[in-house]
């Protein structure tokens, strides 16, 4: 059976990490933080997915560090992030490099509860985000994943 882990940051409200733990319900993965990759034995993953929340318009830093570091090549990747407001395609940087280095298929993001800066004074932005149904759809990439 193909093993799945998943390089991950979540920070603040941890809306990454929910939409990790209901993909991990789903199906049998490993969620590897990212402070833990160093001592993580990932070649024993034949599916490698790399999710972070998205902080100043972007993926995490450390995240995009170990997609630009890490042999991937023989790994299935994909990527997952949430965001308060999806008006850009954060993930285009990852994914181009991800697309050169590994077989990469394909992106699952959804809103996620931001309080971050001024939106703090307004109580935030997608404050019932990740919903159920993101989950179900998190879920449903997932499982599509493992079948390709």
């Amino acid at each position: 059976m193909s093993k799945i882990g998943i390089i991950f940051v979540s920070v603040h409200h941890e809306n990454t990490l929910k939409v990790l733990q209901a993909m991990k319900d789903e199906v049998e993965l490993d969620l590897i933080p990212i402070n833990y990759v160093k001592s993580a034995d990932l070649s024993q993953y034949d599916y490698l997915g790399f999710a972070s929340g998205v902080y100043y318009n972007k993926l995490s830093n450390a995240l995009m560090k170990q997609i630009k570091n890490l042999d991937l090549s023989n790994k299935k990747t994909f990527i997952v992030y949430t965001c308060g407001s999806h008006y850009k395609k954060y993930e285009a940087e990852a994914e181009e490099i991800l697309k050169t280095k590994s077989t990469y298929l394909g992106t699952y993001y959804c809103r996620g509860y931001d309080t971050f800066g001024p939106l703090k004074l307004i109580g935030g932005i997608a404050r019932k985000h990740p919903s159920i149904k993101d989950i179900r759809l998190a879920q449903a990439f997932i499982t599509d994943i493992i079948l390709r």
